[in-house]
């Protein structure tokens, strides 16, 4: 079924293709059949791609056969339309995974690569042998043809359909606006491109709409507007009007091409840039949302370990001291000296505990001794809280740090030192600090039981984020090697430039100054 549907879509691509020929030469500006079925194939299961290409190409074949053009030609069409597709279809399959997502320059660049690039240049080889006229005139019109249609058709084929829930969800204003866009292009491309004597210069009307698109609707808008605005000038120009009829028709479709590719192109960088920020944004947003989940758990933590067990402990030293007094009478010296002893050790274990707390939330070491003398501390206060062994050990640190650095260390030491503490299954750990290069660094090792990375990025755990965004804040990095049983080392690097930001570092504190650390 899907093969027929690919078959009919490609001959509907193919009397498309034919209806904006240009003559006498018979010059394609823009062919769509190849941009279809690469959407096509990125959409299908791989599985698929011999069948519904066999079932285009078969299509296209046919379809060049009835209309007149020779075998000769024929053949070197499927070999254009066949190298084309392929280098397409599978350097994007390789690149993004999957459908490609321009929601970056990043991906927007490998996605010219492969498509506007790669894939053209591969297929005109062959397609410039289909005319009678100068191979090497023919050629840039066949990359341009094919390329002008993998920047502007595809991603609006590929946008739709990876958007059809955001927009099944969409507000009625965004409908209207969407539709104000089009409207407005439509009228005044008429009077660019279509009307018997040309009224508006094309560049006043299409900057405005496509920069409207870019920062509203993003690539997806840009892509869609793009291909109207092919539409109408190619139209005019092979019904003779508009601004690209000029004297020698050889020209004309090299001239629209250049114009929609370089109208096309910038917008869609500006385009991918705004969707980009937006991404990010959505991505703070999202660490904001978690930080404050966390601090709440925190809280509701320390309260919870306050109530059921200090206070708890707490009560039970007051009845005790009150059984004391009233067996006073009645016990011997030796009976009260030890029972004094009893509550004393109590009354110690409930402080130093107490102190344990208190440095989980702010060491006051740090402050005054210096991130190594604090981060040594709380080695040895973790490790004789879970009974493990973590050797710490530090050299070349500068007199004094900064306080944004060194709090942000000592945060982040604490985070992968209970993490590991809680998931590696050993109890030897190594805690390493040091300065190198203008920049200080911290490492955490274990040879436990390790994890896949790649996969505690996309979970929902807070360790991993609340670390990366701690280092972030003194533009520092964080990377991590680990895997399965081979344990875990995780090296935070700071580079001591970062003093110089201070007020930025105070003010995120600030704002997250009771985040659980």
């Amino acid at each position: 079924m899907l093969a027929c549907l690919v078959a009919i879509m490609s001959y509907l691509a193919a009397k498309l293709g034919t209806t904006v020929v240009m003559r006498p030469h018979l010059d394609w500006p823009l062919w769509p059949g190849n941009i279809l079925l690469v959407s096509v194939l990125l959409l299908a299961p791989r599985r698929t791609w011999p069948i519904l290409m066999a079932a285009a190409l078969a299509t296209f074949a046919v379809y060049d056969l009835h209309i007149g053009i020779s075998i000769r030609s024929v053949i070197f069409f499927q070999l254009s339309d066949a190298t084309e597709v392929l280098t397409a279809a599978l350097g994007l399959g390789y690149c993004f995974g999957g459908v490609p997502q321009l929601d970056s320059v990043k991906a927007l660049a490998k996605y010219s690569f492969f498509a506007v690039l790669l894939a053209p240049f591969a297929g005109a080889f062959f397609s410039a042998f289909t005319t009678n006229e100068e191979y090497w005139r023919s050629w840039p019109i066949a990359f341009l043809a094919q390329a002008l249609g993998y920047l502007t058709l595809m991603p609006a084929i590929l946008g739709w359909v990876s958007k059809r829930s955001e927009w099944a969800h969409a507000s009625a204003s965004r409908y209207l606006e969407a539709a104000a866009l089009l409207a407005g292009l439509l009228v005044f491309g008429y009077f660019s491109f279509v009307s018997p004597s040309t009224i508006v210069a094309p560049v006043l009307t299409i900057v405005p709409v496509l920069l409207w698109a870019a920062l509203r609707f993003g690539t997806t808008g840009v892509s869609s507007l793009t291909i109207v605005v092919a539409f109408l000038a190619i139209w005019g120009a092979v019904h003779g009007r508009g601004a690209f009829v000029g004297p020698e028709s050889s020209h004309n479709v090299p001239s629209i091409q250049v114009f929609l590719l370089f109208v096309a192109a910038p917008f869609m960088v500006l385009a991918a840039v705004v969707e980009e920020r937006k991404r990010v944004e959505q991505a703070l947003a999202s660490v904001n949302r978690k930080l404050i989940e966390a601090e709440e758990k925190e809280r509701s933590r320390i309260a919870r370990e306050l109530h059921d067990d200090i206070c708890q402990r707490l009560a039970l030293l007051a009845m005790g001291l009150q059984l004391l007094e009233g067996d006073t009478p009645n016990l011997s010296a030796t009976e009260v000296a030890s029972r004094v002893n009893e509550l004393r050790q109590q009354t110690s274990d409930i402080a130093r505990d107490a102190q344990a707390l208190s440095h989980q939330l702010h060491s006051a070491k740090l402050q005054i001794l210096g991130l190594a003398t604090a981060l040594n501390g709380f080695c040895k206060e973790l490790g004789e809280q879970q009974k493990a062994q973590i050797d710490f050990s530090s050299h070349d640190l500068p007199p004094r740090l900064a306080t944004d650095i060194s709090l942000n260390l000592f945060r982040v030491a604490q985070e992968a030192l209970h993490n590991s503490v809680k998931h590696s299954g050993v109890r030897h750990f190594y805690v390493r600090l040091w300065a190198e290069q203008g920049a200080i660094h911290l490492t955490v090792q274990d040879s436990g039981l390790g994890f896949d990375w790649e996969a505690a990025k996309q979970g929902r755990g807070l360790g991993l984020t609340s670390m990366e965004e701690r280092l972030r804040v003194v533009n520092g990095t964080l990377s991590i090697a680990s895997q399965p049983r081979r344990g875990t080392f995780i090296h935070a690097r700071v580079p001591l430039s970062s003093a110089n930001d201070t007020l930025r570092a105070v003010g995120w504190l600030a704002k997250n100054r009771n985040i659980a650390h």
